[in-house]
């Protein structure tokens, strides 16, 4: 158990500088203090390791918003109450250090915006189960959208939520306050904002 996570905290690292192509198994293997067979010994190749790092989060990830929109639609909840479950902070959902996610935040922003075969496979596997989850918690929350309407309000959220998650420090550069809660009380008002006008 010990080497698995620290080979997948080693992978999601590389992974997360280098991008897949530039991540060596080398690097890795070092990085996690195991020798290289036994990198291939618990991941035969790249591709696999690669989809592990996934895999470890995103099941996470679904299993925690899964049940938190069941209680917001069992509760007849809010469009602001699917945001703050869509938006919350990875490393409060994670309950790991925020510096430590900034690999998987990479990671996860590549594969979204690429149309390689492995990153379409990744995306539709791990991460279009949440989608359909929160396409139909819109819909529930606010009726009045139809099915378009409600599968392009959560793509154009993914894609805010994205650049509020992002750790290149640019919105500071450009003059913004150093509260890293602020974006994300932002982002909900903004976001539902927009739906509503849909």
């Amino acid at each position: 158990m010990g080497s698995t996570i620290a080979i997948l905290d080693a992978a999601e690292e590389v992974f997360g500088t280098h991008g897949f192509d530039g991540g060596s198994m080398r690097e890795i293997a070092s990085i996690a203090g195991i020798a290289q067979s036994l990198l291939h010994y618990h991941y035969n190749n790249k591709g696999r390791l690669y989809e592990a790092v996934f895999e470890r989060r995103a099941h996470v990830i679904l299993d925690v918003r899964t049940r938190q929109l069941q209680e917001v639609i069992a509760r007849s909840g809010t469009l602001e109450d699917v945001l703050h479950i869509l938006f919350q902070p990875l490393h409060k959902l994670l309950k790991e250090k925020r510096g430590r996610l900034k690999f998987y935040v990479q990671m996860l922003a590549s594969v979204t915006m690429s149309t390689d075969d492995r990153s379409l496979h990744i995306v539709k596997k791990f991460y279009d189960p949440s989608a359909e989850h929160f396409i139909r918690a819109l819909k529930a929350v606010h009726p009045s959208l139809g099915e378009d309407e409600a599968i392009w309000a959560y793509l154009f959220a993914i894609g805010a939520r994205m650049q509020a998650h992002s750790p290149t420090g640019r919105a500071k550069r450009l003059g913004a306050s150093d509260d890293q809660e602020k974006p994300y009380e932002l982002l909900v008002n903004f976001v539902a904002g927009g739906i509503r006008n849909l």
